[in-house]
């Protein structure tokens, strides 16, 4: 029988089993794997066999598998993938930087990153974020959406234009609006 906890705040569902414990005897919960749950439903053939609240509010759920079958979520494959080659982290939603860079590097590679994967090509530019209404951050050009230059424009890949004049809490949001634009949950 699989266990599996929930935790809201963190946005995680930490599959867990009970096994019997070789050394003191008895059974012990055995996590299985954590998943991140960035909105998408598991997509799964475990059974619910009873939902329960526990006294420090973790939902806790009951389950009965005859396999365990991964969570279906290509953005969560998508920021392993990041995570793995670039350093860059998104966790309890929100984009951590690789420390080793500065934050312009990080956007240089995260941008080049989504090109060379093909997340993001020429056909997809201008992108800005929802709300701007002046400023592109991705373009085919090294201009905004007003007209004006890019500030410190750099051009990632052929064709694509950055602006790297942004403070570091600008830059997360940009490479955070970029993968939910570009990629699918």
């Amino acid at each position: 029988m699989y266990h599996a906890t929930i935790d809201p705040d963190a946005r995680t569902l930490t599959l867990t089993e009970r096994r019997p414990d070789p050394i003191v005897g008895g059974e012990r919960e055995v996590t299985i794997n954590t998943y991140q749950l960035n909105g998408s439903p598991l997509e799964t053939d475990l059974v619910t066999r009873s939902i329960t609240l526990d006294e420090d509010g973790t939902i806790r759920l009951e389950l009965e598998a005859d396999d365990l079958t991964e969570l279906a979520n290509s953005r969560a494959s998508f920021w392993d993938e990041v995570s793995t080659a670039l350093g860059i982290e998104y966790r309890h939603g929100e984009v951590r930087l690789n420390d080793e860079k500065s934050a312009a590097q990080n956007y240089r590679d995260f941008v080049r990153f989504l090109t060379e994967r093909d997340h993001l090509t020429t056909e997809d530019l201008p992108l800005a974020l929802p709300s701007a209404t002046n400023r592109y951050i991705v373009n085919n050009e090294p201009h905004h959406q007003d007209g004006s230059e890019m500030t410190r424009e750099e051009e990632v890949a052929e064709g694509v234009y950055i602006d790297v004049n942004a403070s570091a809490d600008t830059i997360r949001r940009h490479i955070k609006a970029l993968a939910e634009q570009l990629v699918p949950a």
